[in-house]
């Protein structure tokens, strides 16, 4: 058995002419948390949807728990878990009846799991699912999901439309539960403040290309952020390779470095730097700084403009 729950190579996928994914390479190591981040339209769900089998790449390899992806794997469905906010049930089911629906599928299926499950999530047995909130509809997918106990399960924006309580608290027990199982998580999501909280390694997509695939320990702590006070801003000064971004001030420049900030500190204080302090960098503003490396940006809304 492989370290690897997913692996893609070179993978390539394109809708109607319209690249989706581009030569992307990407690994999921068995038993974590994986976080999958990148501005809407980057190619999230595409990459999930390849790893369960319902899309088909164009070029490429994928492996899925040490079996190669094959059209109409039954077996591999057994072991794999796909949860997608919005994702579409059956709207005339009772919660029941697709609870039923679902324990006819799974050869795993833990229906005393997905009774508590059904209880703490406050989903009635005979509520019908067209009149479940987007948030109650997702938490039912969640529900099924965990008591088929898959080895792999893929959460696609699984967040969205649960209130802020049952958010964490779901978020918690999945994480609890994959612990405990062995279970492989995929967070594919733009709420990058519940992967920092969560995963053990994250992905970057950026218009369907793969730019980080990093521990996420080691990838904050390849950036840092600085705050600089100098009088004299010579030319020249801010022209050090390390130097990624800038926002001045007057006297105070806040700068990002990659690399350890010591070395930078030693730098500026040697240039004559008045003072010279570490800020923090959460995974968010990583993210932004990457992006922008990339060439993304966004023009702030500006109402007198409209």
């Amino acid at each position: 058995m492989s370290d690897m729950a997913v692996v893609m190579r070179d993978v390539s996928k394109a809708f109607r002419g319209v690249p989706a994914l581009t030569k992307v390479t990407w690994h999921v190591r068995r038993g974590s948390v994986h976080g999958l981040i990148g501005a809407n339209g980057a190619g999230k769900t595409t990459m999930l949807r390849l790893a369960l089998g319902v899309l088909w790449p164009d070029v490429g390899d994928i492996s899925v728990l040490d079996e190669q992806l094959a059209r109409e794997n039954a077996a591999i469905r057994q072991r794999v878990h796909y949860v997608a906010s919005g994702r579409p049930l059956v709207p005339s089911f009772r919660v029941e009846e697709w609870v039923r629906y679902a324990s006819l599928l799974y050869q795993a299926w833990d229906q005393a799991l997905c009774n508590r499950l059904l209880k703490a999530l406050e989903l009635k047995a005979g509520a019908t699912i067209r009149h479940l909130s987007s948030g109650q509809q997702t938490s039912l997918q969640l529900a099924v999901a965990i008591a088929s106990h898959p080895q792999l399960m893929l959460l696609d924006e699984p967040t969205n439309g649960l209130d802020v309580v049952v958010k964490r608290q779901m978020l918690q027990f999945i994480i609890d539960m994959a612990a405990d199982q062995g279970t492989t998580l995929v967070i594919a999501t733009h709420n990058i403040e519940d992967i920092e909280r969560l995963a053990d390694t994250v992905s970057i997509l950026y218009r369907g290309r793969m730019i980080v695939e990093e521990e996420l320990e080691t990838l904050k702590g390849s950036m840092h952020r600085l705050q600089v006070v100098m009088a004299d801003w010579r030319p020249g000064l801010l022209e050090d390779g390390r130097i990624i971004a800038v926002e001045r001030h007057g006297r105070t420049a806040v700068i990002t470095v990659q690399g350890p900030a010591e070395p930078m500190k030693e730098y500026f204080r040697a240039v004559g730097a008045d003072n010279v302090e570490c800020l923090d960098l959460d995974l968010t503003e990583i993210f932004r700084v990457i992006l922008a490396k990339e060439g993304y940006s966004r023009e702030a809304l500006n109402w007198e403009s409209l």
